[in-house]
């Protein structure tokens, strides 16, 4: 007998090839063999939609944003909110209550709790077949079927954030809203692609991603990333080209914020510019501590224990932040403008290094080692920088003694890399790969 995770494999194959009564049919029998499986009822209303039966999408549209939002699940909310909107722009009762258990001023919003439902269909979940429909019944069947949400579990006390938005108060949090745009990709699709101008970021809300980035005539494949997802926030500070490439690894439902509706909306509302700074800050140093190998050994509790000890650092052009010879005062992140590094040559001439931008870090290795800096750093724009003193991560490695040796390993080894580099170049020209600018 056929289980419903194959039914569903299957329904979609069907969906794709344009046999919407196969399809249809799988997603009513998954539905009522999984009633908490959350992208069935979905489909059922994306089926409907092509045989125009619009009123029926719509209701289930309705039913499933009401109650993810409700449940605790406010990314498919957000999606099912959407789908309905597009339909009847009328439909606005969902977006205020929507602002109100998830804004800024609401009280039930804060404990991490599962952002997405995990129900899907398992071996377990055998499928019994469905008794003979003619068409006009076969839609009204799996309109309600799929629009009854009594089956598909309670509403918690306390509900998830959802990024950036949690952040905003209630006005605010509805005026940012009507800019949020539903993206749908097939899988393979490309979403952002490498080299691109950035101008938006997105919010995974259903399905997987693959990150890659290309290295010469190879493609490197960086993450995969999954529902709840953030990725592309750099374009809302910068118009700086995309790092690298996103691609649906299975059919996905995102989430996608302009930076030009956010720009829009901050000039209006104070409390949008406060909401994207905290938002960018969090998500900047998020990365960085996952990402970097001075951060890698330390364990989740101790990297959110130096996120939360990084300081705000505003520059100006012509700032001097790290002269060469000095001893290091920490690490600095640039969140806004540019930084250019510079060494003196051996004739004594200045030799500019690289010029550093949004996302960059430097001055780890004063962190790392009680040396002197080996080049100068210098803002060639007025910026921000974030900011992690020495000493306040000292203090940190001092409680955890344990940690030297794998910090000292790290120094060892990008030291010796920029040896290796230096001592290939005598001229210093330009480096291309900031991992190896060593301060």
């Amino acid at each position: 007998m056929a289980h419903a995770q194959q039914v569903f494999l299957e329904a979609e194959a069907h969906l794709r090839a344009g046999k919407y009564v196969e399809a249809l049919k799988g997603y009513m029998q998954c539905v009522r063999a999984v009633p908490e499986f959350f992208r069935a009822r979905f489909r059922v209303a994306d089926t409907l939609l092509s045989f125009k039966a619009h009123a029926y999408s719509l209701e289930i549209y309705k039913a499933l944003a009401w109650h993810a939002i409700k449940a605790g699940h406010p990314l498919q909310g957000l999606v099912a909110t959407k789908m309905a909107a597009a339909m009847d722009p009328s439909v606005t009762e969902v977006i205020d209550i929507t602002a109100q258990l998830y804004s800024k001023s609401s009280d039930r919003v804060g404990v991490a709790v599962d952002t997405l439902f995990r129900r899907v269909p398992t071996p377990k979940d055998e499928i019994k077949p469905l008794p003979e429909m003619d068409g006009p019944t076969l839609l009204k069947t799996a309109a309600t079927e799929a629009a009854t949400t009594d089956t598909m579990g309670s509403y918690p006390d306390q509900l998830p954030g959802i990024p950036l938005f949690s952040s905003l108060d209630e006005d605010a949090f509805v005026s940012v809203l009507a800019g949020l745009q539903l993206k749908r990709f097939v899988a393979g699709q490309k979403i952002i692609e490498e080299g691109q101008t950035g101008d938006s970021f997105f919010i995974l809300a259903e399905g997987d991603v693959e990150v890659s980035r290309k290295n010469g005539d190879k493609v490197t494949k960086l993450a995969r990333l999954h529902p709840g997802a953030v990725f592309g926030e750099m374009a809302l500070i910068s118009k700086a080209p995309r790092t690298a490439t996103v691609t649906a690894l299975e059919d996905c439902d995102l989430l996608e914020l302009k930076r030009a509706a956010l720009e829009h909306q901050a000039q209006k509302l104070a409390n949008v510019t406060e909401a994207l700074k905290s938002f960018t800050h969090e998500r900047f140093l998020t990365n960085l501590l996952a990402t970097s190998a001075v951060f890698k050994p330390f364990p989740r509790p101790m990297r959110l224990e130096i996120l939360k000890r990084f300081q705000d650092f505003p520059v100006d052009p012509g700032d001097e932040l790290i002269g060469e010879g000095e001893q290091g005062q920490g690490l600095f992140l640039i969140l806004k403008g540019t930084i250019d590094v510079t060494k003196k040559g051996p004739n004594g001439e200045l030799v500019r290094l690289a010029q550093l931008k949004e996302g960059d870090v430097f001055g780890e290795i004063s962190l790392l080692q009680d040396t002197p800096t080996t080049a100068t750093c210098t803002a060639s724009t007025r910026g921000d920088c974030l900011f992690l003193p020495k000493r306040d991560f000292a203090a940190l490695i001092a409680r955890h003694p344990e940690m030297k040796g794998e910090l000292a390993k790290i120094t060892t080894e990008r030291i010796q890399k920029t040896k290796q580099m230096m001592a290939a170049d005598e001229a210093f020209e330009m480096i291309e790969d900031d991992d190896l600018i060593m301060l």
